[in-house]
């Protein structure tokens, strides 16, 4: 018997529909980050355009780094039965940043939170709330990028409408006198259990590595040394702060 279920996986090839009804796999927001991956390379169209109203609400226009929004994404102004959606936020490298939280059941964060996408639950609405908490200072503009698949209800992945787009948000830097950014000198890069700062008196700085997904990590410093050999690899911004100025430098962990 088949199931109207299989029509809520976002681009799955169609043998694996029934596996991922209850949420995306992750890859396919439509970002550049993705590839431009979206639904439409499972999910195929029947000549119809539903014309979607799609609304993120609550979303920031400006972000605060560290802090948590809770957005609230709609779709509306359709008769689709079934909805299914992705999304997932990149800086202008195309990295992921900041995490995603779920709440209410209506949502799921995979991926190590860098992405959140729909449940079982709530696919019958096309209305969805999570969280997203923005990374720390220093990554500038931001985008969220969606795919939504608006589904017929028929079983199959044909005859559905796949809308993709993005929100920009810009970070909010007034609790800084200044961030400066590739000011910051540092050697080796890449390194694997010191880096060396040049020509920064560091005394009354706080030191921390923010990796991709945005987790935050205190790192221990002396005189011009700051200790990285607890970092598992992987792609990080070094953060040197006080209460008047922070400086970000962009390194890798060996």
């Amino acid at each position: 018997m088949k199931k109207n279920t299989y029509l809520l996986i976002l681009l799955i090839p169609a043998y694996f529909l029934l596996s991922y009804s209850s949420g995306a796999p992750f890859g396919y927001s439509g970002s550049p980050g993705d590839n431009g991956r979206t639904c439409t390379q499972c999910h195929t169209a029947d000549g119809n355009s539903y014309m979607p109203s799609i609304a993120l609400q609550n979303f920031p226009a400006t972000y605060q780094p560290g802090q948590t929004y809770r957005i609230h994404l709609t779709v509306g102004g359709t008769s689709n039965s079934k909805f299914g959606f992705e999304a997932t936020v990149e800086d202008n490298n195309h990295q992921k940043q900041g995490v995603f939280g779920a709440v209410s059941g209506s949502t799921q964060a995979i991926q190590n939170n860098t992405y959140i996408t729909h449940t079982s639950s709530s696919t019958t609405a096309g209305d969805w709330l999570f969280d997203w908490t923005a990374p720390a200072a220093g990554h500038g503009t931001l985008k969220m990028y969606y795919a939504i698949n608006l589904a017929n209800g028929n079983g199959q992945s044909t005859g559905d409408y796949v809308q993709s787009d993005f929100a920009e948000m810009q970070e909010d830097v007034s609790n800084l006198t200044e961030i400066k950014k590739n000011k910051l000198e540092i050697y080796p890069n890449p390194a694997v259990e010191i880096i060396n700062i040049k020509n920064l008196e560091m005394q009354d700085m706080q030191a921390e590595a923010i990796d991709m997904a945005g987790r935050i990590y205190p790192l221990h410093k002396y005189a011009n040394r700051i200790y990285i050999s607890h970092l598992p690899k992987g792609n990080y911004v070094l953060k040197l702060k006080n209460d008047k100025i922070a400086y970000t430098k962009t390194f890798i962990k060996k």
